[in-house]
């Protein structure tokens, strides 16, 4: 069956919806399928504590969520540009019906919360708001000859124009509430790519976006190692990026001990909690940053034989946003783990003070793209946000947290680095007290033997 080019918009809604009901087999959630990544509204108590910046999306609205207010409705004439040149593309295209029924059916089940949405809306909105960011995140268009909103806009020139390359699209396409599932975008693909393209070269273009985004941080796992039924939606993505590369060794409490068996009090109780950077530094702790040579993710920390090493963090203006959607995202889906809950919580620890934040930027752990003072805000908000078990079996840091507490508790350890600082900044004191010594001995010792 072919759509007709000036009415595939109306009859491909006809088809997203429930013409007729769709496949079972194709569509239905399956008993047991507990991995769902769903897409949550952020509770109103989280929004008035921290506010609404890290939440709201400023320009675009992609999903029910924020489906229809006013303050964003100026993006709406530049969608409907992305989805006419799309939809011009589907018209070259034959399409099997039953591929795309149930659309919206399942696209529902992906939302935490209840959608009154009437069906016919619904799907016209993931219609509209699919096609744009297949537009904007894989350059998709059609012929010269695609029907455009006005006479002097296409979607060559809108490729070209400052709405489509904004930070605040980045900003928004990457909002726990902004999110649509990931197989709505592969249904409207295969619309309009036909054989040409396959789901892998959407996953590929769509993930070479996203870690374009996240340019400034690191992230072990390849494009390649991704595959499109590994994530659900853009923010799942972004999660995958962040994931750390190695799995948490078990730590050797015991043997611990007994290489520092004198450091530890009767009860070898170890406690759960971080400390700040300098009480650790002047414990005898080096902080270094984890070299770039092999691949490693932001929340690859690790400690051994008194070395802390940390992925360097840039920090500006998107960071915040984009941890607090993150930590929302693994509130909301626990099966994708606490990882960034747990990073966050350590980092609003170590960085405590401004003096904490001072020795990890001297040691280039910490560039700071704005203000220096506001790291500490930063951090304190997104730990305010952050839950998890420290106690937890996937606790990915708890291998690290328990050598690093070993090493901060030997009275050895502790001592050796009170010696190094003492000598370090007392030397010239140090020489002349011994110099003295050696003069008042050989004094008495002249004056003796004279």
């Amino acid at each position: 069956m072919m759509i007709e080019g000036g009415c595939c918009n109306s009859q491909l809604l006809k088809i997203v919806i429930h013409e007729s009901e769709p496949r079972e087999e194709s569509f239905r959630i399956k008993d047991g399928e507990t991995n769902l990544s769903r897409i949550f509204k952020v509770p109103d108590q989280i929004i008035r504590e921290v506010g609404l910046l890290s939440f709201q999306p400023k320009i675009l609205s992609i999903g029910p969520y924020h489906h229809g207010s006013s303050h964003l409705s100026g993006m709406e004439m530049v969608k409907l540009i992305c989805q006419r040149s799309i939809l011009g593309l589907i018209s070259e295209n034959y399409y099997d019906r039953d591929e795309i029924k149930g659309i919206e059916k399942k696209a529902r089940s992906f939302y935490g919360e209840n959608i009154t949405m009437e069906p016919n809306k619904f799907a016209e909105m993931l219609l509209l708001d699919g096609c744009f960011i297949l537009a904007a995140l894989t350059g998709m268009k059609g012929k010269e000859a695609v029907e455009n909103v006005s006479s002097e806009t296409s979607l060559g020139d809108l490729k070209q124009h400052e709405a489509l390359n904004r930070h605040d699209i980045v900003h928004d396409l990457l909002l726990e509430e902004n999110q649509i599932p990931f197989f709505v975008l592969e249904e409207i693909h295969k619309l309009a790519a036909g054989k040409g393209e396959t789901t892998e070269s959407l996953k590929e273009k769509i993930a070479t976006y996203v870690k374009g985004v996240l340019r400034y941080y690191p992230t072990a796992i390849e494009i390649s190692e991704i595959r499109w039924k590994d994530f659900h939606h853009l923010l799942h993505l972004c999660h995958i990026f962040f994931r750390p590369s190695q799995k948490p060794v078990k730590h050797n409490h015991n043997q611990a001990m007994i290489q520092c068996s004198d450091c530890f009090p009767r009860s070898h109780h170890m406690t759960n909690q971080w400390r700040r950077a300098v009480h650790y530094h002047k414990a005898g702790v080096k902080f270094k940053v984890k070299e770039s040579r092999t691949p490693h993710s932001l929340l690859d920390v690790t400690f051994s034989n008194g070395i802390m090493r940390i992925p360097h963090l840039s920090i500006d203006a998107k960071t915040e946003s984009i941890f607090s959607n993150l930590i929302m995202f693994e509130r909301g889906c626990p099966h994708v783990g606490k990882y960034i809950n747990a990073y966050v919580t350590f980092m609003s620890q170590l960085l405590s003070d401004a003096d904490d934040v001072e020795l990890l930027v001297r040691r280039g752990i910490i560039e700071i793209l704005g203000r220096e003072e506001e790291i500490l805000n930063v951090f304190s908000r997104l730990n305010g946000l952050a839950v998890f078990d420290p106690h937890g079996e996937d606790y990915y840091l708890k291998s690290m947290l328990q050598s690093i507490e070993d090493y901060y508790r030997c009275r050895r350890n502790r001592w050796m680095a009170w010696s190094k600082h003492y000598l370090h900044y007392n030397s010239e004191a140090v020489c002349c007290s011994v110099i003295f010594q050696i003069s008042d001995i050989n004094l008495f010792d002249m004056q003796f033997h004279g």
